[in-house]
């Protein structure tokens, strides 16, 4: 299906704009938003779509766990579910329901509140674009069912706990001497795990960690480093 109208341009020049917007500017950046959704046709059969059978406050409620004791933010696996869930609650930030800043900080902590508005921006509005828009381009299909899997998120004090471990692990791996090829495959991995301890998803952090770590000791590499990352897994909880 191929789509000519203006309203896609419009939505992504909004959001773009949202995300990159100081959070003093959220509220009406978050409005052009809000009002793209209502004036476009297409986003308005998108949406009705979406909500056809959904339950915003018990899709809201599941949202809203923790993990341990901390808060975390459980989004939808499903595009149609992820658009009505988040539209539900970007029309909550707007109606002051719920408070945008403080919503950031609380899911989304960072070393100040424009650090988390910009998590929150990346991690849930952009996804929204990009689901929403697909669905708007390339046309609403019939849902074919999946299975989704609960993801059980490790406590945020895990990254800061072996940050500088991964670190040190990519500082070696850049500088010894083996086969550019390996350290190519060694470096993705890297960046895996970094990608996964950020993404909190133990499964994916627990994953992808068994083939780095049996990657460095096959190179006989880093091994202070991979008994602190396994002590720190083993202290969160994470791995046994």
């Amino acid at each position: 299906m191929s789509y000519h109208g203006e309203g896609v341009q419009a939505l992504v020049c909004a959001i773009d704009d949202l995300n990159t917007s100081n959070l003093i500017y959220a509220d009406q950046n978050l409005r052009r938003v809000l009002q793209c959704l209502a004036y476009y046709g297409e986003f308005r059969d998108a949406l009705a779509f979406c909500n056809q059978g959904f339950d915003y406050q018990a899709e809201r409620d599941r949202a809203f766990s923790f993990a341990g004791d901390v808060p975390v933010l459980r989004l939808p696996k499903t595009p149609k579910n992820l658009v009505a869930f988040v539209a539900g609650l970007l029309m909550e930030f707007d109606q002051r329901t719920i408070n945008l800043s403080q919503f950031a900080d609380t899911y989304f902590p960072a070393s100040g509140k424009q650090e988390s508005f910009s998590l929150f921006c990346n991690r849930v509005v952009m996804p929204f674009k990009m689901a929403l828009v697909s669905l708007v381009v390339d046309g609403i299909e019939p849902e074919h069912k999946v299975v989704e899997r609960t993801v059980d998120f490790a406590p945020s004090g895990l990254q800061q706990q072996t940050e500088y471990l991964v670190v040190s692990i990519s500082d070696t791996v850049r500088s010894v001497n083996i086969d550019e090829d390996d350290r190519r495959k060694l470096t993705v991995m890297i960046e895996g795990f970094a990608a996964a301890l950020d993404s909190r998803d133990s499964l994916m952090i627990r994953a992808i960690w068994l083939g780095l770590k049996g990657a460095l000791e096959a190179h006989k590499l880093c091994k202070k480093e991979v008994v602190g990352v396994d002590e720190a897994l083993r202290l969160y909880l994470v791995s046994k």
